[in-house]
């Protein structure tokens, strides 16, 4: 179908075709087009900053280079480029066995200084040198692979790109280096990681190229998203457009829950108990399915172990878990089985998961499929070296706008995607329930469309099911 896209005028694609400067090349010679002569319309153009800031960063891992390792001698490379994969991949596996936190931070110059000079380079001249050489003979081994008929993946190109951005950025504080642990089916795996911090490096020229933008969502913050897209600076007028909500107010119900807290020294027995409590008052209140989408799987978990499962069952629903690592065919069982609870044979069911995840965000549940959401926690990202690089950045660009932008908005994005699960078309009917407190404190962040109709319902007896129940009946 590729070879028809140069006579289409309208093409549907995924934000990487654009915003990944390698496919939009190709791309855009696909289509026989120069960017200048396109209208990019971005939908749910929120997730733009994390797709900027993601093409614009890089990582390898031990299994990595493993492969370009096996290239390399398949292909009888020269020692030196062997020692240094080998260099490399024995500094990450003594990294996972040493490291006690699964994030730490990298001074970028010192660590490149200790490879060229383990490597017998004076200076980081020659190792750039060695680099480039390194690019050119992957280039000659992926030719020769193709040449034979095989299919060839470059991961020893892609080892030499890692590094030459390493040489060109490490300088620069608008990226952060770093190693990175995670598990993943009780095995550990590390990365040495690349992260761009500024989305703006990547937007500004697509909006520069193209003839012209129109971005649209329905949770976005439009004075965010104008500061770290830098749209005033792409030469083009800019127009930023409010809509009024085309859902019914009589057909939203929108209350924050007081009385309860999910900061991290009050996440106790006591605590997730009460939070049962309330959204034992939800079930009881709502018909069909419920969906619950917690700030973390931390919080996921202390649900479920404070006996979540036996008030779901109370209330004649059936209680469904997402689970960290499922496959996407997995997932979508378990989606579609939590649909089928809703037709009126059965009394509805429980979607347990988490804000930030594809259920939460790139799901819908249109109808009886979800008729109430809680946003069980305030969804903010854990402290990291990471997240704290971005906000200290963003403090120096962004006239000290580091922790609203790098740390308050990602979370508030959260709830509100999370938030608009139920409500998906005009007829929709929902709830959505705010469980925590801190959502009282930072309510102009919340989408628009929500905020309008919110309640604050107070921490007493049956509040909830005052309030809800006769919204249902």
């Amino acid at each position: 179908s590729k070879f028809l896209l140069e006579d289409m005028n309208v093409i549907i694609c995924n934000y990487q075709w654009i915003f990944n400067p390698f496919i939009r090349e190709t791309f855009l010679k696909f289509i026989g087009r120069e960017l200048q002569n396109c209208i990019l319309v971005i939908d749910e153009c929120h997730n733009i900053i994390d797709v900027a800031t993601d093409v614009n960063s890089d990582r390898i891992t031990p299994y990595s280079l493993k492969l370009c390792l096996k290239d390399l001698e398949m292909y009888q490379a020269p020692i030196l480029m062997r020692s240094f994969v080998n260099l490399l991949k024995d500094h990450l596996d003594k990294k996972i066995n040493s490291l006690k936190v699964d994030e730490k931070a990298i001074a970028p110059n010192v660590l490149i200084e200790l490879i060229y000079k383990r490597l017998g380079f004076l200076d980081l001249n020659e190792f750039k040198n060695f680099i480039n050489d390194l690019y050119d003979f992957s280039v000659s081994i992926h030719e020769e692979k193709i040449a034979n008929g095989e299919i060839s993946r470059d991961y020893l190109g892609s080892l030499a790109e890692f590094w030459l951005k390493w040489i060109k950025t490490y300088a620069l504080d608008s990226y952060f280096f770093c190693y990175r642990i995670q598990e993943r089916k009780g095995k550990k795996n590390i990365a040495l990681e690349i992260l761009a911090l500024d989305p703006r490096e990547i937007a500004i020229p697509i909006l520069k190229s193209c003839y012209t933008c129109l971005n649209l969502s329905g949770t976005v913050n439009p004075y965010v998203f104008n500061n770290l897209m830098a749209l005033q600076e792409s030469g083009k007028s800019y127009k930023g457009i409010i809509a009024d909500s085309p859902f019914n107010k009589k057909n939203i119900k929108a209350i924050i829950i007081e009385g309860v807290d999910t900061k991290r020294e009050n996440r106790t027995p006591l605590m997730f108990k009460k939070m049962i409590s309330k959204i034992d008052e939800v079930l009881y209140c709502t018909p069909a399915n419920v969906g619950i989408f917690c700030a973390s799987y931390k919080i996921l978990h202390g649900l479920l172990s404070n006996g979540i499962d036996s008030v779901v069952e109370k209330n004649n629903k059936k209680l469904f878990v997402e689970e960290p690592g499922l496959s996407a065919s997995e997932n979508a069982i378990l989606v579609n089985d939590f649909k089928s609870m809703a037709n009126s044979q059965n009394n509805g069911g429980v979607l347990l998961g988490v804000c930030g995840g594809r259920n939460s965000e790139g799901e819908d549940y249109p109808g009886n499929f979800m008729n109430a959401v809680v946003i069980a926690g305030f969804p903010y990202h854990l402290p990291s070296p990471r997240v704290n690089a971005k906000i200290d950045y963003y403090d120096k660009v962004f006239n000290k706008q580091g922790w609203n932008f790098g740390y308050l908005y990602p979370a508030i994005q959260r709830a509100n995607q999370a938030s608009g699960r139920p409500i998906r078309k005009i007829s929709d009917k929902g709830a959505i329930i705010f469980m925590d407190s801190r959502f009282k404190q930072k309510y102009q962040w919340i989408s628009d469309w929500v905020k309008s109709e919110l309640e604050v319902v107070p921490d007493t007896k049956d509040a909830i099911t005052q309030n809800l129940y006769p919204f249902w009946n």
